[in-house]
């Protein structure tokens, strides 16, 4: 295999540097810096000195993030302009799955059509109080409800909900009872919400509803119907990332198509090929969350070098990933799950593992706690001690109620016996999990509660990892030239 050379972590870099720098930035001075750095490099590259034009062409990468990042002036009709708060009656299209916090509390995103009659656009998030009428995605709703715009910090240093709201698109939130929430015509949701939705269902109608539930965390990031103590148990284990579907589920799902396509003589295109149509369809089932778009673009780039007959490059493919969440959705650069996700497998990607398969699970749980440390700090201000050995025994578990589930799920209709199998043998496997997590939850100090780290000390324990790495990878790099040298002086026999 050959392999393209696409050095595109500096871009992203950069690129996430300008929407970090938008919030402080005019546009004014955003175009500018990057007219004059596009001007730069086009002379730069005229002159024949392309290695001089790596400056100027991430500098004009840094001015494209911001002018991205930079809020574009809501239409005359958004719904935000209205004088708020408004009691008023609301008509439009639900943007998702509706929310259930609680029994009787969920939450709506409604793309506005009307408001009081007149033609109104923007989302607004609404919440419902009392038992919600079965909504599904797409379906058109009207609502009598209290319009006004998100609350920012309620305390010094807490989640600035408006903040996250705005990042979202969404400028006004409401409030309604359920029993002034009135569904416009049929349920008409679009495919990957039928099949979300029958994959649930098969899953609740085999598996008592806590497995069912942790089941459903596994394989769909649907975690409403956990316990709230076992939510708990899940955090203080260090272990919650397994109930955010990642690139451990797209990783699976990839690797089980593949396996099962080779092992009955298919070649590698097709079981690429195969795979990638696998994946695709799985992200468009669980949403586009960032973890999920991160995952599913690394396994796409990966399977299509396999097509191609190329070599991939985890560098470059995580690199993209970044570039084509940020251009789409710029303010996912200040989501947790983002920094979460990007960072976990950075750390993983750039940490040195070692040989074996214990040493080698050991190293890579801990290279991805050593690289989340201080976005978990800075999120949530709690720290795991038992999150690397807890690892070690729930991942396994985790991997191996996945594929089981994936079984039971996708034979559901078509085989009742291979799905009741399935699901029979996936719930020692979840009970099992949930023995470990409670366990591992219960030692004293598995988590310490901790002020957040401030901009300085977050800046000095990044130099420290990277300093770290490049002294390794010199070390590294001088042993193996030491060993060459030694082999090319010793005499042939």
């Amino acid at each position: 295999m050959t392999r393209l050379a696409m050095p595109l972590a500096p871009l992203a870099a950069a690129f996430a540097t300008g929407i970090g720098l938008a919030p402080w930035a005019s546009p004014r001075a955003a175009w500018a810096l990057g007219t004059a750095a596009v001007a730069l490099t086009t002379l730069v590259l005229l002159s024949g000195r392309p290695a001089h034009a790596t400056v100027p062409l991430l500098a004009a990468i840094v001015a494209l993030g911001v002018v991205r990042a930079l809020p574009s002036p809501l239409p005359a009709d958004h719904v935000a302009r209205l004088p708020l708060p408004l009691t008023a009656r609301v008509e439009g299209r639900l943007a998702d799955t509706p929310l259930r916090w609680a029994p009787e509390r969920s939450r709506l995103l409604v793309d506005v059509e009307r408001v009081d009659g007149a033609t109104r656009t923007g989302r607004v998030a609404v919440a419902v109080y009392g038992p919600p009428p079965e909504l599904v995605d797409g379906q058109r709703v009207a609502l009598d409800a209290r319009l006004d715009r998100p609350l920012g910090f309620r305390n010094p240093g807490g989640f600035d909900s408006a903040a996250r709201l705005e990042r979202d698109g969404i400028h006004v939130t409401a409030s309604a009872g359920a029993a002034h929430v009135d569904a416009l015509g049929p349920p008409a949701p679009p495919w990957p919400a039928r099949v979300r939705r029958a994959a649930l269902d098969a899953i609740a109608s085999q598996l008592p509803p806590v497995s069912a539930a942790l089941l459903g965390g596994l394989l769909l990031g649907e975690r409403s119907g956990l316990p709230p103590e076992v939510h708990e148990a899940f955090r203080h284990a260090g272990v919650y990332h397994v109930l955010a579907v990642s690139g451990f589920n797209v990783a699976l799902l990839a690797g089980a198509v593949w396996s099962l396509l080779r092992a009955v003589g298919g070649s590698r295109r097709a079981a690429a090929v195969t795979a990638m149509i696998a994946v695709l369809c799985f992200a468009a089932v669980v949403g586009p969350e960032p973890s999920v778009v991160r995952a599913t673009i690394m396994a796409v780039l990966i399977l299509a070098a396999v097509v191609l007959e190329r070599e991939a490059s985890v560098t470059n493919s995580l690199a993209l990933a970044a570039l084509v969440i940020l251009a789409v959705r710029p303010g996912d650069l200040f989501d947790p799950g983002f920094q979460l996700s990007f960072a976990a497998t950075a750390g993983i990607v750039a940490a040195p593992l070692p040989p074996g398969i214990v040493a080698g699970a050991l190293g890579v749980s801990l290279a991805a706690q050593l690289a989340v440390l201080p976005i978990t700090l800075a999120h949530f201000n709690q720290l795991s001690t038992i999150g690397v050995a807890a690892n070690l025994a729930v991942v396994p578990l985790a991997a191996a109620a996945t594929i089981l589930g994936l079984v039971g799920v996708a034979t559901a209709a078509a085989a009742d016996w291979l799905s009741g199998a399935a699901f029979g043998a996936v719930w020692p496997v979840l009970l099992a999990m949930r023995g470990t997590v409670s366990m591992a939850a219960a030692v004293p100090g598995a988590v310490l509660h901790l002020p957040g780290p401030g901009a300085g000390a977050i800046t000095c324990y990044t130099a420290g990892l990277a300093a770290a790495l490049a002294a390794w990878h010199v070390r590294d790099r001088r042993r193996c030239r030491h060993l060459f040298g030694t082999a090319a002086a010793r005499p042939a026999v």
